[in-house]
């Protein structure tokens, strides 16, 4: 199938389909989107295409995309487990549980094709995350840093979202930090 028919079959796939209600759905997306980028040879949206792979395989090894946000996020729960009082709402481990730079990237992807945007809008954007967060669940991502062993999505009730981050080395005696959330 063509690129041009794969965006024209995608765009009318998110106008069908969002708010997305299935996890089916959410790797449908994921998928589709992913053959675009390679059609195009496209690298102008790496955390997009990390989050198309992580989909799709049960363990993932972490590329150059992902590290940067790992990192961030490992600082900030070292500083939260040093200062529980003073966590910040803003924190990494929040923006990643809404997956905020995924939202930026998907959304820059989808302007520019043309392709409809009501999958990254309001409470349709909560709904994909929620299923694709149940997709990725217990899918880790391994040594994604030299600080983080393994960093995993866990299973959680529905419209809320968990996941671990196991330590190399333990920050204050604590070998891992679980973190959860609402939507």
């Amino acid at each position: 199938m063509a690129r041009d028919q794969i965006i024209e079959k995608l765009d009318g796939f998110i106008a069908e389909h969002t708010p997305i209600s299935e996890e089916c759905h959410a790797v449908y997306l994921m998928v589709e989107i992913r053959k675009i980028l390679d059609h195009e040879k496209c690298e102008d949206f790496p955390l997009l295409r990390f989050y198309c792979n992580w989909t799709v395989h049960t363990d993932k090894y972490i590329q150059a995309e992902m590290k940067a946000l790992m990192e961030e996020m490992y600082f900030d729960i070292k500083e939260q487990i040093a200062s529980p009082a003073l966590a910040k709402r803003d924190s990494a481990p929040n923006r990643f549980a809404y997956m905020e730079n995924l939202k930026t990237e998907m959304k820059a992807f989808l302007e520019e094709r043309g392709i409809n945007l009501s999958i990254v809008e309001g409470n349709n954007w909560i709904e994909f995350i929620g299923l694709l967060v149940k997709v990725l669940e217990d899918q880790p991502i391994k040594n994604p840093t030299a600080d983080i062993r393994l960093f995993s999505f866990i299973p959680a009730a529905e419209h809320c979202v968990r996941f671990i981050v196991e330590f190399n080395a333990p920050i204050q005696g604590n070998h891992w930090f679980k973190f959860g959330n609402a939507y």
